[in-house]
């Protein structure tokens, strides 16, 4: 990401970003802000003249999938580990990180998942 893309995060509708980008940018915002609500006929529509079905598919199932992530993790508090300015995900040992944090809350895991 560049300034120009990160200053057009907050406006990208009226930014000079392309199509595909300015529009991925909206249906995040939209998907977000208002849980989807205001992805209309009229905007599908639009999106639909520079993606494919699938991958309106894949932007949705991406957005949602982080959304749900960052909503857990404030919700238990679980802040990520990370190494400078890289931060890990999907880790081996993020079960293990979990179940921690968890007991940490006074939260037992309600099963251990099967050496491996």
């Amino acid at each position: 990401m560049d300034e120009g893309m990160i200053a057009a995060i907050h406006d990208p509708e009226n930014s000079d970003l392309e199509p595909r980008v300015k529009l991925a940018m909206m249906f995040v915002e939209r998907w977000v802000r208002d849980d989807a609500r205001s992805i209309d006929d009229a905007f599908f529509s639009e999106l639909l003249e520079h993606f494919s079905e699938r991958e309106l598919l894949e932007l949705a199932i991406t957005t949602g999938t982080v959304e749900l992530s960052h909503k857990f993790n404030t919700a238990f508090g679980v802040i990520p580990r990370h190494d400078g300015d890289t931060y890990e995900v999907g880790t081996p040992g993020a079960p293990q990180y979990m179940r921690d944090h968890l007991a940490s809350l006074g939260i037992e895991s309600p099963r251990t998942p099967p050496e491996g």
